[in-house]
């Protein structure tokens, strides 16, 4: 299996496979050489366990062995798979159905040459999106000595924990494809998690009633902390009460009668999906550039089918069940109710409708693979794509957020969507 994988990115970079000249692979998604490679690629995910989308299969012209074909018999042509576009071009689709998206200008300047795939390790612990309201912050954003991102910083350096992998090998995908340190919604831990969690600043605005205080999104857990106060304590209470490696998804009880840090307001998020997109110019112009125009592509394409966008957090402003803080029972009944709220979030398992989450977050790592994003799902799923265009959003949206596929042409790295051996894959990672 490795061995395919190295052939499939060996063909990314030129080299030629087995002595056999491969089609030029250039710039850009689309040509045949680089669709020959997703093909490939697609195959050794699929053979490792990862759901992905066929789409590149279906476009390649050049035949492969048997079985290769999303594990079915035959040549994996077209003919077989299916057309994925309608009997069009996927240029021609996308303008038949979306319009015309704008193109990146040439200053993103995008590394197509450098392997994509474990160019990003993936977080396999927690993941804290905190409220700023903006959209760029200092090199460092925890350096902003006014956010609460710079106290949760100070928190977590004093804990204990090991740190999440920073890069994978191209060549072998269970180095970038990584089992969640999180059991699925529903379960408790069987033990504490021992990765401390990945810190980002995001463009979220506070839904929170006092003005001081900031809100935190969490992830897997799938909540928002809505009233985090913006000081040492707060952020010391949200670690005690959300962060901390020995708490589940439904997260500290209520304590002292619901005072101060303490207070009721964990709440499972409203989303289908969580999409960031970079936009941190302080670190690199690039995705300061790509992100209004990905972020223009998305709305476009989920309003096309359904999907109702939240870019400001203002879904999160009034909860429609009550705190998480307030569960009763023994954990494994708090957790089964967290699993319960997150499974009857409209479009979690699939489909048309529901509503997604857009927010810009300072620096993921990998600029030179703008546009970059994280996309995050209830079901534990999280994803790292790069080289994004706006042209490629509708695969995105299709495939990832609405089918639970990965696009393994966009593919950096992924946490928690493995789904072997599972019997209905019509929804991919999206199940649990």
């Amino acid at each position: 299996m490795f061995k395919k994988i190295a052939s499939a990115v060996s063909s990314i970079s030129g080299t030629p496979r087995n002595g056999t000249p491969e089609p030029p692979v250039l710039a850009g998604h689309h040509g045949p050489g680089r669709v020959k490679t997703y093909a490939e690629l697609a195959k050794t995910l699929s053979d490792y366990g990862v759901p992905v989308a066929t789409d590149d299969c279906a476009a390649c012209d050049s035949p492969c062995a048997d079985g290769a074909a999303n594990g079915a018999g035959g040549a994996g042509t077209v003919a077989e798979i299916g057309n994925a576009w309608d009997g069009k071009t996927y240029e021609q689709y996308v303008h038949d159905k979306y319009g015309d998206f704008d193109e990146f200008p040439s200053a993103i300047d995008t590394d197509w040459d450098s392997d994509l795939p474990g160019s990003g390790g993936p977080p396999v612990g927690r993941v804290v999106v905190i409220s700023t309201g903006k959209s760029d912050w200092p090199r460092d954003h925890v350096d902003a000595e006014d956010s609460l991102s710079y106290q949760v910083n100070k928190v977590l350096s004093k804990q204990k924990g090991a740190k999440n992998k920073k890069e994978g090998n191209a060549a072998d995908p269970s180095t970038y494809v990584l089992d969640s340190a999180f059991p699925p919604p529903s379960s408790e831990l069987s033990g504490p998690i021992a990765p401390l969690p990945s810190l980002y600043s995001s463009s979220l605005i506070s839904q929170a009633d006092d003005p001081e205080d900031q809100t935190a999104i969490v992830f897997p857990d799938w909540k928002a902390v809505l009233e985090v106060e913006n000081s040492l304590e707060g952020a010391q209470g949200l670690w005690d009460g959300a962060l901390s490696g020995s708490l589940g998804r439904a997260g500290q009880r209520l304590q002292n009668e619901g005072e101060g840090c303490n207070r009721r307001r964990s709440y499972v998020l409203p989303y289908r999906a969580i999409v960031l997109l970079c936009s941190h110019k302080r670190r690199d112009k690039r995705c300061s550039i790509a992100a209004p125009l990905l972020r223009s592509a998305l709305v476009t394409c989920l309003t096309k089918h359904g999907v109702h966008v939240d870019e400001t957090g203002s879904s999160l402003a009034v909860p429609e069940l009550g705190a998480l803080e307030e569960l009763e029972g023994t954990d494994a009944e708090r957790e089964a109710e967290v699993g319960r709220r997150i499974a009857n979030i409209e479009g979690v398992h699939g489909g048309e409708g529901g509503e997604v989450g857009i927010f810009n977050i300072n620096h993921l790592g990998g600029h030179r693979y703008a546009g970059v994003m994280l996309i995050l799902f209830p079901s534990g799923a999280y994803l790292s794509y790069g080289r994004v265009t706006p042209q490629e959003i509708p695969r995105v949206v299709e495939d990832t957020i609405l089918k639970g596929k990965i696009v393994p042409g966009l593919l950096r790295s992924a946490a928690g969507v493995v789904r072997k051996g599972a019997t209905d894959k019509e929804n991919g990672f999206l199940e649990w």
